[in-house]
Formats: C-alpha cells, sequence, structure tokens
C-alpha cells in the first residue's frame, strides 16, 4: 500500500480480508450494496391463500396481492475513525522489538492496518448488534444524542411470547419440549417453513437439561429423541444437542457487547431462547458519499475507508463508514420466547 492511502487502495485492502464471523450476523448471510442511501425495502408477513372457485363461463376472478409492505429506509450509519500523530509513529509499536530501526513512515503504515483492522471489528460487533436486535425485537433503535437522531426502523415482529407461572421452564409443571413443537408449529403455520436452529441462554440451557420431562423424554425407548451432546464450536458458541423430534439443534450463545452507556449486556439476555430458520434475511448496504479533495465520491460498498489529514496539527486520521441495514426476509420466519423469570 503507497504512502498515498488512497480510497481505492485502501477499498481493495478491505476486499482481501476475511470477514469477522458472529452468530445473529450469520442469519443474514447475503449482502447486497446499493447506489443510494434511502432504500426501498419489501417486507413479507405470508399468508394462505387459495386460488378462488369460478363459474365455468367466468374467465376468473382477481386474487389481491397481499402478505408484504414496502418502506422507504434510510441505511444507519456507522463511522468509526482514528486519528494518527507524529507521537504515535515515532515511538515503538506494540509487539515491536526495542532494538527495532523501523522509520516513522514505516510504522505509519503498520499503525493504518491495526488501526483499519480494530475499526473494522467495530463496526462488525455494531452490525451483530443490530442482527440481534432485529431477531430479538424486530427493530432497530438509532440514536446519536449529541446530533439529535432518534429513529426507530421497525419491521413488525409479533412472533414471540412470555411464559408466566406455572409454564415457567424452571417449574415441573411446564412442558419444554411441547413449547418448542408449538412455537415451531406458529413459524411452520406462518410461513410454510420450519425453524432448524434453537439459540438457549445459558440459564435456560440449564433448566432445559435437568427438566423432569425433558430427562423423561431422554429415558423413553426412543432415547435418541433428544441428544444432549455439549460441542465447543467457537469460545462464545456451544452447540448443545439435537432435539430429534423436532429437527432441532440447540446452541447456547455466550457473548457480551458494551452499550451506547458503557454497560456490559449478554448478546442473548438471560430467560430468552430463539428458534430460527438457517436464514433469517440479507444486509443491505447504502451507499456511501465522501468529500475527496475538492470532489464528492460516492461508493456502492460495504466499507468505505478514508484518510483525511489536518496540516496544521499534523494529524492524520483513517475513518471507515458503512450504511448496514439487517432486512428480514419474512418477519414469521423466527421465534422469541421468555422461559424462565427475570431476576
Amino acid at each position: 500500500m503507497s504512502q498515498k492511502f488512497t480510497t481505492i487502495e485502501m477499498l481493495q485492502a478491505l476486499d482481501l480480508r476475511k470477514p469477522i464471523g458472529s452468530f445473529f450476523t450469520s442469519f443474514f448471510p447475503v449482502s447486497n450494496t446499493h447506489i443510494a442511501e434511502i432504500l426501498q425495502l419489501e417486507i413479507k408477513k405470508g399468508k394462505r391463500t387459495m386460488a378462488p372457485f369460478v363459474a365455468p363461463r367466468v374467465g376468473g376472478k382477481v386474487m389481491k396481492r397481499s402478505g408484504s409492505t414496502t418502506k422507504l429506509l434510510q441505511t444507519p450509519k456507522i463511522a468509526p475513525e482514528r486519528p494518527m500523530t507524529i507521537d504515535d509513529i515515532s515511538k515503538k509499536g506494540f509487539g515491536e522489538s526495542i532494538y527495532s530501526n523501523k522509520s516513522p513512515e514505516e510504522r505509519a503504515v503498520e499503525l493504518l492496518g491495526r488501526d483499519m483492522t480494530e475499526l473494522e471489528e467495530a463496526i462488525q460487533r455494531r452490525k451483530e448488534w443490530m442482527a440481534r436486535e432485529i431477531i430479538l425485537t424486530g427493530a432497530i433503535s438509532v440514536q446519536d444524542a449529541e446530533e439529535g437522531v432518534d429513529v426507530e426502523i421497525d419491521f413488525n415482529f409479533t412472533n414471540k411470547t412470555t411464559l408466566v407461572s406455572e409454564a415457567l421452564w424452571s417449574a415441573a409443571t411446564s412442558n419444554p419440549i411441547e413449547d418448542l413443537a408449538t412455537w415451531r408449529r406458529a413459524v411452520i403455520k406462518a410461513t410454510g417453513k420450519a425453524p432448524t436452529v434453537c439459540i438457549m441462554a445459558n440459564d435456560v440451557y440449564q433448566a432445559f437439561k435437568v427438566h423432569p420431562k425433558v430427562n423423561q423424554e431422554r429415558q423413553l425407548l426412543t432415547s435418541s429423541t433428544v441428544k444432549i451432546e455439549p460441542r465447543i464450536v467457537d469460545p462464545s458458541l456451544t452447540f448443545l444437542g439435537r432435539l430429534m423430534e423436532l429437527d432441532l439443534d440447540i446452541y447456547s450463545y455466550d457473548e457480551w457487547f458494551v452499550d451506547d452507556e458503557g454497560v456490559e449486556q449478554p448478546m442473548l439476555p438471560n430467560g430468552k431462547l430463539i428458534l430460527l430458520p438457517e436464514s433469517v434475511g440479507s444486509f443491505e448496504y447504502g451507499s456511501v458519499t465522501q468529500l475527496e479533495g475538492e470532489d464528492f465520491m460516492t461508493y456502492e460498498a460495504e466499507i468505505v475507508p478514508q484518510v483525511f489529514v489536518d496540516i496544521r496539527n499534523n494529524i492524520k486520521t483513517l475513518r471507515l463508514t458503512s450504511r448496514p441495514l439487517p432486512k428480514p426476509d419474512d418477519v414469521d420466519s423466527w421465534y422469541v420466547a421468555t422461559v424462565l423469570a427475570e431476576d
């Protein structure tokens, strides 16, 4: 990469990087870029409408188009940046030998690469949070108190329930497997497709595996109905087992994030579980327009880098801009349940 750090060169470098894996984001496996900031998105809520009967000599009957709505949505803007000063490139960098003879110019290139990695990871964490919000609530709240931005993007998600009293999985009177079957049927009824993944918060899994009705199911003649065989997929994701009769793979997701108030929060809140298909939707990316020299340039890409300089103060700043929006294909294709009481 040359010392000019041009947008095109940095875009090529970003394209060569492997994506950072995240579990909620993986349910939006398709990425589409657009040449506009405001997107027209079609949101589906399916209905099982049958074709009408008609009299023998009647040509036909009109069927109304239904089951979807179209929304114009402005893609949220994410733009973390990091300055680079003379002090940053004059002193020994992290992990650099005390006997290093690297020049400030060489350190600047290496520091740019590290900064690009960290800013890209920060964008990925925000994308993971956005995917989480869509899956848990069907909506995203875009807020920037300093700039007076407060917008909610709502996809009208309704497949959710909260158990109470004797229905809670902490009670012996409840029936977790029957609950899962009921919620699975609700998704099938609404979409014609069945969820194949169940994500449980850790406390939910602990209640599930010791529940008397679950253990009773495991001890039946068809002992393979419920297979609890934990396996670590990665540090935050554990494959817990398989519920054969419902064709559900069960996972526990132990990941956290620091919210905008500086409070650490679990990605999957305690007491909750989610039933999902392998794919919920796609990530749609709006275009990024930025001033380069004396001209405005527009880029159709997932992440657009930019380096700009403050000659007066000897500061060079790297900024990565992205306009991602997770879009569900069908907001009835997954189910969220709260099965344990909040502490």
